[in-house]
């Protein structure tokens, strides 16, 4: 066979793999309330909807209480209400349930009762979820522009994720060199080794000069119950140690015991625009430094604009009853608008 059809021939038999393993991929089945059925690729079931993909009509955003059943070819692990978790392909099953195909045999659960739904062998890249998010203030009469910025990223494994946040706040005065800013860096990672039950470990480092604070570095791990997991909501405390180093403003850089108070709860509508809100508050009791006690308040809200583009009203509190400067404030609480994106 001349070169050039050997070439023409492989680029056409490449072609065709491709083509057929993307096919392979997206057969997927869901089934709507009204009896159509829609052929794709199950992405993932969160927070009450089912993003799914399709060749025609692109990524489908499918309300969870909407749909009568859903059939994969691939592994996916599924996870109830309770914290129970199953592996399998999800077969056929009768009314409003799913039955997942797993090693010791079928499992019905009622569609109510299941809270997210994740395929397993993904790719990195798809295992990611984020945001992102910017807003700028300034108020002629007073002088003072504040720019703020926040990002937060997820990888999701199955019964586990690590968790990536950031956030800044810069202020300038007009005719005013001092700077008042403010910025933090979390990184955790989160599993959940038994029914309800999450260990969590996490690394933050903190900046905040309106407490006199250059530098706070710290490692900690908390375990606690998730006490509600649902298509609505959720809701988990927990309790722990950390070990922080802090640098302040002109005094000696100290070394901290403390324990650790967690809660976090969100609260979330599926229905497009879709509105979300989350708090999360951290308190730290202090275990070396006796008396001495500390708390972070993070709460927002979030409303959609268009797919994928969302505005946000951010608030936060720090308090630290013993700052590392005595000359620094003891509280720092700030208001913030912005706009972002979700990817």
């Amino acid at each position: 066979m001349p070169r050039f059809a050997r070439s023409l021939l492989s680029a056409v038999l490449v072609v065709c793999c491709s083509v057929s393993g993307r096919a392979q991929g997206r057969t997927d089945t869901v089934a709507l309330a009204n009896g159509d059925r829609i052929t794709g690729e199950v992405l993932r079931l969160e927070r009450g909807r089912l993003e799914f993909k399709t060749n025609d009509a692109g990524t489908l955003y499918l309300e969870w209480d909407k749909l009568t059943s859903v059939l994969t070819t691939r592994l996916v692990e599924v996870a109830t209400g309770d914290g129970t978790t199953y592996l399998g392909p999800l077969v056929r099953a009768h009314g409003r349930t799913i039955a997942v195909a797993t090693a010791a045999g079928d499992v019905a659960l009622a569609m109510t009762d299941v809270t997210s739904i994740t395929p397993i062998g993904r790719s990195f890249w798809r295992k990611l979820d984020g945001s992102i998010n910017t807003g700028f203030n300034y108020t002629q009469s007073s002088g003072i522009g504040q720019l703020t910025l926040n990002s937060d990223v997820v990888y999701r494994r199955p019964a586990s994720q690590v968790r990536l946040v950031g956030s800044m706040t810069l202020t300038r005065t007009d005719g005013d060199e001092d700077r008042d800013d403010r910025a933090t860096a979390d990184i955790s990672y989160q599993r959940t080794p038994w029914q309800r039950w999450f260990v969590l470990g996490f690394g933050r480092f903190e900046s905040n000069e309106s407490l006199g604070l250059r530098l706070r570095s710290q490692v900690g791990a908390a375990i606690g119950p998730r006490l509600i997991n649902s298509n609505r909501s959720t809701m988990s405390i927990g309790a722990g140690l950390d070990v922080n180093d802090e640098r302040g403003v002109d005094v000696e850089a100290t070394r901290n015991v403390e324990g650790i108070l967690l809660f976090q709860g969100s609260y979330f509508t599926y229905d497009r625009p879709t509105t979300s809100l989350d708090v999360r508050l951290q308190y730290y009791p202090g275990l070396s430094d006796r008396g001495r006690r500390r708390a972070q308040l993070d709460a927002s809200v979030r409303q959609e604009l268009l797919k994928d583009l969302f505005v946000a009203l951010t608030l936060y509190n720090s308090y630290d009853s013993r700052p590392p400067n005595e000359a620094a404030d003891r509280n720092d609480v700030g208001i913030v608008t912005s706009i972002g994106w979700t990817y």
